[in-house]
């Protein structure tokens, strides 16, 4: 009796995986994932139909067929566990892959607003430069006159500064000075 418990424990299992198995072919997206779970669940199905067999034509109390009962339920429980394990993994690599195509689309839209605020600043340094080129030349326009007119008024300042002053010129100035308007040197 507790052989064909086993073995029907056995047979839920398989049930069991038979239900995991469809669910992860239908996550998978590559057909070649497909067709090798299809090839599980097949290999599932003829296990399960063979527990069944063993149950409907086999089944005896002798020592070999416990033996046997307790082999059948270990296979049954890896194959549940081992699809139970590839499902879970399935499951969430499916949800980082959408999380990391969900990442890689913000960061592409974070790349082309990047590169179009690079391209605009790269244009208003182009203008900015143009425009202080141009105020860098109109200073050096106005200094340059500045200096050269500044040049000139020190070279009359020199000039009158060391200018001979000859002694009839003294004379002539004072004499200006003596007479008023309209009335003649002496």
């Amino acid at each position: 009796m507790f052989t064909f418990m086993l073995v029907l424990l056995g047979v839920f299992l398989l049930c069991y995986s038979i239900f995991i198995c469809k669910k992860m072919i239908e996550s998978f997206t590559k057909s070649t994932y497909r067709r090798a779970g299809q090839i599980m669940l097949s290999l599932i199905i003829i296990l399960f139909v063979g527990y069944i067999g063993y149950i409907l034509f086999n089944y005896n109390l002798l020592f070999t067929d416990f033996i046997v009962g307790i082999l059948l339920f270990m296979m049954a429980f890896f194959v549940t566990l081992v699809l139970h394990v590839n499902h879970s993994f399935i499951i969430r690599l499916t949800m980082q892959t959408l999380e990391l195509k969900s990442f890689s689309e913000k960061l592409w839209e974070e790349t082309q607003s990047l590169s179009s605020n690079k391209e605009r600043l790269e244009s208003i340094k182009s203008i900015l430069e143009q425009k202080n080129n141009d105020l860098e030349m109109a200073l050096r326009k106005v200094s340059a006159r500045n200096l050269e007119a500044a040049k000139q008024m020190a070279v009359k300042e020199l000039t009158k500064a060391f200018e001979p002053k000859s002694p009839s010129d003294d004379k002539v100035e004072d004499d200006k000075s003596k007479t008023g308007p309209g009335t003649k040197p002496e």
